[in-house]
């Protein structure tokens, strides 16, 4: 009877859903995140964006499987352009990954603000790396005081299961200032 109850209590923290906690993640963004989600240490962000900007904002999880990154830029995007945005993008993600299966494709509203969404696997196309791990990405772009925004979320296949509706409910929460 013990071990049943244990088993119970067991399967309920295996199945229970994650915890979202709202933060204030920059000074024009925020959005509930995943407590099981961590700020990057700086060995890995050096590690993972060798020559690259640094994000704003960079988590992973424990096993440092997981990305999640903001990153703002100056453009010369105007708010209105997100349309024009899409087609930019639509254009230039194929060329950055290997074997890409898209499953959205489309502009979405997040709390009043224009975004484009993109959900797809692939291989990143990264240069002299033939073996690139298969990763589930979810982005979204947007405009924002004449910068553009990038909310970026990246997990091995084996995690998308666990990992897209976590992300999907993050990012559904994202405010901007």
């Amino acid at each position: 009877m013990i071990k049943s109850i244990g088993l119970i209590f067991f399967m309920f923290f295996l199945v229970q859903e994650p915890v979202l906690k709202k933060q204030k993640l920059t000074d024009y963004l925020s959005m509930e995140v995943s407590t099981d989600l961590r700020t990057m240490t700086q060995q890995e962000l050096s590690a993972k964006f060798l020559g690259a900007r640094i994000p704003d904002v960079a988590m992973t999880d424990e096993q440092s499987a997981v990305e999640f990154t903001i990153t703002a830029s100056p453009t010369f995007w105007q708010d209105g352009d997100v349309a024009l945005l899409k087609e930019f993008y639509d254009s230039s993600i194929p060329t950055l990954f290997q074997e890409i299966k898209f499953s959205q494709k489309e502009l979405v509203e997040l709390n009043e603000k224009e975004f484009v969404a993109y959900q797809f696997e692939g291989k990143p196309d990264v240069e002299g790396n033939r073996a690139a791990e298969q990763r589930y990405t979810y982005l979204l772009y947007t405009i924002h005081k004449n910068g553009l925004v990038t909310i970026s979320f990246s997990c091995p296949p084996y995690l998308k299961s666990k990992w897209q509706p976590i992300a999907q409910k993050m990012f559904e929460t994202t405010k901007f200032r």
